[in-house]
């Protein structure tokens, strides 16, 4: 059975498994990140990754034949096994090695698997920096298995040092208080990464919803992007009367929030709330947020001392964004937040899903306030959340329309187009990952907000 070369997209490797790809493609691929590296590190004789895979069935058997493709690379294994996909980028930076591979698709549904891939530092493997080369080793070479024996180290003490890591962010200053937390990991690998974090913290109370790993999601879906995977956390919050809820995708490098009254905090909303507790002692420090984020969230990060940083959307571009202006913190609207981690004069910037959750914890300690009241204020302008659109006629015919309706506004094509006017701005962009248009629309209140919504999506869709 044939690899479905579609598989191979902007920032990982995603497909249904035994359709798009096979255990014969986790050899392939094996073989074809062991030439990239080579390439990568030519005066390196010899070379290691990190090897770590999710909570799905079908990651068995791929392990066992990836494993196979990188020996006959004479790649060298660490194999940190069951791991969310920020644990492997930790411990790529953590045991100094030359790259890192994780089998996972994410969020998406039982039937899907795939790979996430980062060179030395976990700098991110994209389509343009590595993953299309090896998609074409993989689709148009015969790699006969060479069978030479499997260099593997297991090693079982990751997530104790993971957590230890995390920990070292804590605010010596501010006492944790008893807190009720409910988290919904929805069987996904937030689980033993949170419980291994929360453990730590004995004055909270904490009711896990959809602990079991279990890579059908039986359930709900694993995406708490989405408002209706959430109904269970928030409902729990209410009858607890619990101060927040936190929600993780299926690999834990996302993460959402809920407040006592059983509300979502947004993502950009989240970083806004950070900002002063990210930026205290740090005046003057720079902070990414991206161009779907709420105004709120530059506003605020102007108002704590700091530097707000516009980026484009996906996580490739935002940890090369932050390496380049030396920046510590970044917040995306997908819900990855990233950190500047530090390992000797090596940084790594990658998601960190847990210091987020530490500096909430922090936050409510450190207030009287409640998170709903903490949040109250950042809630000011209306945005319409993401809508997504399956067109029938070309993007950039699309995109004119808009440039030449809305010609009077401040247009920035950094990633799509986003045009701003005093009372409200809007994003027009093409998805990475799937072959729809997406529109965010914020305005200074809701009738500007739903005004200008239908007149763009009168011309998307006409």
């Amino acid at each position: 059975m044939h690899t479905n070369s579609s598989i191979f997209k902007a920032y990982d490797i995603r497909g249904v498994y035994g359709t798009d790809l096979t255990d014969e493609t986790a050899y392939k691929l094996g073989r074809a990140y062991g030439q990239f590296l080579r390439q990568e590190y030519p005066n390196k004789e010899e070379l290691t990754v990190i090897l770590a895979r999710d909570m799905r069935e079908s990651g068995v058997t791929l392990e066992l034949k990836l494993k196979q493709g990188l020996a006959d690379e004479r790649i060298k294994i660490i194999n940190i096994g069951l791991s969310s996909t920020p644990m492997m980028y930790y411990a790529v930076l953590e045991y100094r090695v030359d790259g890192g591979i994780i089998i996972t698709a994410s969020h998406n549904p039982a039937e899907y698997n795939g790979f996430k891939l980062v060179k030395k530092n976990s700098i991110p493997i994209s389509g343009d920096t590595g993953i299309y080369k090896m998609r074409d080793i993989v689709i148009n070479n015969t790699l006969e298995e060479q069978n030479l024996s499997i260099s593997e180290t297991i090693k079982t003490d990751t997530l104790q040092d993971y957590i230890y890591n995390v920990l070292s962010y804590r605010n010596k200053e501010i006492e944790i208080k008893s807190m009720n937390v409910v988290v919904d990991t929805a069987n996904g690998m937030g689980y033993p990464a949170i419980k291994a974090f929360l453990d730590n913290l004995p004055q909270l109370e904490v009711t896990y919803l959809y602990p079991e790993l279990d890579g059908n999601f039986p359930n709900h879906e694993a995406n708490p992007l989405k408002e209706q995977t959430l109904l269970d956390l928030q409902n729990k919050i209410i009858e607890l009367g619990a101060d927040f809820g936190i929600a993780g995708d299926g690999d834990f490098d996302r993460v959402s929030f809920v407040d006592n009254t059983g509300k979502t905090i947004r993502p950009d909303i989240t970083t806004a709330l950070l900002a002063q507790m990210l930026l205290t002692g740090r005046e003057g420090s720079k902070i990414l947020y991206d161009l779907r984020s709420s105004n709120i969230t530059p506003e605020e990060i102007i108002r704590q001392g700091g530097v707000p940083i516009q980026t484009r959307v996906g996580h490739s571009f935002i940890k090369a964004q932050m390496r380049e202006e030396k920046a510590f913190f970044a917040g995306e609207f997908s819900g990855h937040f990233y950190l500047d981690v530090m390992k000797g004069s090596e940084h790594a910037y990658f998601e960190n899903p847990l210091f987020v959750a530490l500096k909430i914890l922090e936050l409510l300690s450190d207030n009287e306030l409640s998170l709903n009241e903490l949040t109250k204020d950042l809630f000011i302008y209306t945005h319409s959340g993401e809508i997504n659109f399956e067109i029938e006629r070309s993007k950039d015919e699309i995109l004119a329309e808009i440039k030449q309706e809305f010609s009077q506004g401040n247009l920035n094509e950094l990633d799509g187009i986003r045009i701003d006017y005093p009372d409200f701005w809007f994003s027009v962009r093409s998805s990475n990952t799937e072959p729809v248009l997406r529109l965010i629309v914020e305005g200074k209140n809701e009738s500007i907000m739903e005004e200008i919504k239908s007149r763009l999506i009168s011309i998307i869709t006409e």
